[in-house]
């Protein structure tokens, strides 16, 4: 019984031999066609973009590069997501020649296993703008924020030292340069005296960059605020022979000083002379005669200036 049994399942597995192992074959290459199917998938991932620049010197790009560009590839799933996973090494632009016009993308520049395919690259290639590179000098200009103290104010013009700064860059943007602006100068409470200060200058443009020391020194100086007051038509007095006439016989006198001072003049105090004696323009019992002479005014801690400020003066 159990021979028989045997002997059956030799035959039925023996039997037509060639025609089972070839419905094996192709039931194993259905299998492998049609999983092999499923497992295959496209997928757009980044990919970093670097640069090797030109040597620092005669031409700069203008171009914007982008930080990376979408490439779509084409495998497996096991070997897309282990290529993410691990990270795909940057693409590599060559810049050095400082002269590409224009990049294009190829499979060659991008590190892939052999089982993935580069579907599509987005952008396909890269426009550049090149510019050469100039240097220049600008003036230095200081700023100033807050206020000296009450009745102070600044004289004269801030002294900066060094008046100008050398600079870098494409010519489109150091030609267009008027100056090179200073950190403010804070003049919050400030009272007379001279006050240098060291101030770092602010950055330059984008691609521009300054050569040598970024700081330069503002020296300001703080005195009283200074009132102003004119005096019109004062009489001119001549100081020498009695019978002097004076053409013309007023002058207008202006008076600059402490507000203080100036607020409390009053006309009489303010007195317009021509001194034919002193000057040497008149001696005593000499005859008639006639000169141009320069009017003077006399107020102690003002300044004082006259208009016109000579007349004729006849004896």
């Amino acid at each position: 019984m159990r021979s028989r049994l045997s002997q059956g399942l030799r035959d039925a597995l023996l039997q037509n031999l060639g025609l089972k192992a070839i419905a094996f074959v192709l039931a194993l290459g259905f299998f492998v066609y049609f999983h092999g199917q499923e497992d295959l998938e496209q997928r757009t991932v980044p990919v970093p973009v670097i640069s090797l620049p030109p040597a620092q010197g005669s031409r700069e790009l203008m171009s914007k590069l982008p930080p990376s560009i979408q490439v779509t590839l084409s495998g497996s799933t096991r070997s897309i997501t282990k290529l993410i996973r691990e990270g795909m090494a940057p693409v590599a632009i060559d810049l050095r020649d400082g002269s590409k016009q224009s990049v294009a993308f190829t499979r060659s520049m991008f590190l892939l296993p052999d089982d993935i395919e580069l579907v599509a690259i987005v952008p396909p290639r890269l426009e550049l703008d090149w510019e050469d590179v100039v240097t220049r000098q600008v003036p230095i200009q200081a700023s100033f924020i807050g206020q000296p103290a009450e009745g102070h104010t600044l004289r004269g013009e801030p002294i900066v030292e060094p008046p100008r700064v050398t600079v870098k860059g494409p010519v489109s943007r150091v030609e267009v340069m008027q100056f090179a602006r200073l950190a403010p100068f804070d003049l919050s409470g400030l009272r007379e005296g001279r006050f240098p200060r060291r101030l770092s200058i602010e950055p330059p443009p984008e691609q521009v960059r300054y050569l040598g020391s970024q700081t330069a020194t503002v020296t300001v100086e703080v005195s009283r605020r200074r009132a102003e007051k004119v005096f019109v038509n004062r009489p001119v007095m001549v100081v020498g022979p009695a019978s002097g006439v004076v053409v013309p016989r007023t002058v207008d006198v202006t008076v600059l000083g402490l507000p203080e001072l100036v607020k409390s003049l009053r006309d009489e105090q303010v007195v317009p002379q021509v001194n034919l004696e002193f000057s040497g323009y008149w001696v005593p019992g000499a005859g008639h005669g006639s000169a141009t002479v320069p009017v003077t005014v006399i107020l102690a801690g003002a300044q004082v200036e006259v208009q016109p400020p000579s007349v004729m003066v006849r004896w």
